[in-house]
């Protein structure tokens, strides 16, 4: 389960330490390989490769007939890319969806329980700021469904 955050540098390479923290949580079987896309609101989403084996089997059930599925899947799936994490734990993070990202030097990764969200921390702190309710209101807003869970 990944969970927590982390900030780190992007180097001239394009390329990121990826954290021991998250490092740890990535099962065997996903062998180093990392799938990194876009994501929502501005953001990259990396996901482990056993992780997103799993993701490919539930799109592969959306009725590509119907005009919104089938335009998510293209959004989705044209930009996702295989990066592998090297003998010195780096990412290289394509330049496509660092330009999409709006990532200049520094890098905020955020663990999604699944999945991993990476930030310019500028514009998170934006993202934050925008949110009509706070994160108690949300949290009270969403009790009554966590705890039927």
């Amino acid at each position: 389960m990944f969970q927590g955050h982390s900030i780190c540098l992007l180097d001239a390479k394009s390329r990121i330490v990826f954290p021991s923290k998250f490092r740890k949580n990535i099962s065997p079987s996903s062998n180093n390989k990392l799938k990194i896309t876009r994501g929502l609101d501005t953001c990259l989403l990396v996901y482990p490769q056993d992780v997103w084996e799993t993701l490919e089997k539930k799109l592969m059930k959306l009725n590509i007939f119907d005009p919104k599925k089938r335009f998510f899947l293209r959004q989705f799936l044209m930009y996702a890319e295989e990066c592998e994490i090297d003998s010195q734990n780096r990412i290289l993070i394509p330049s496509h969806l660092i330009q999409y990202a709006n990532i200049k030097n520094e890098v905020l990764i955020i663990g999604l329980i699944d999945k991993l969200e990476i930030w310019n921390p500028e514009i998170k702190a934006e993202y934050d700021k925008k949110q009509e309710l706070s994160y108690e209101e949300v949290a009270k807003l969403l009790s009554d469904e966590l705890n039927e869970l």
